[in-house]
């Protein structure tokens, strides 16, 4: 019985553990597209969200159609569960749904 619960928790560990560890939290925004160059896939998006407001420069995909971006208000995820506006984050989300 004891030999078992220990070999539950075992295996448990071995796949919570990298699960964990790999996880990167994402912080969710929305905002208008503003400018989208697709050849380096730097966008800028005028913030709507409380934790991020204000025009902001993201990387995205590069190749996007750039006249189905502009102007168009849309929902998206970064690579931090936090707004830092010295640093250029990368959005994780597709921006074409």
């Amino acid at each position: 019985m004891r030999c078992s619960f220990i070999a539950i928790l075992i295996v448990f560990s071995i796949i919570l553990i990298p699960v964990i560890a790999t996880s990167v939290d994402e912080l969710f925004l929305t905002g208008k597209v503003i400018q989208y160059e697709p050849d380096t896939g730097k966008i800028k998006i005028e913030v709507l969200s409380s934790s991020c407001k204000g025009l902001r420069e993201f990387l995205t995909e590069k190749g996007l159609p750039k006249e189905l971006l502009i102007n168009r208000v849309i929902d998206f995820g970064i690579d931090s569960d936090h707004c830092d506006k010295f640093k250029m984050h990368k959005i994780r989300t597709s921006l074409l749904k």
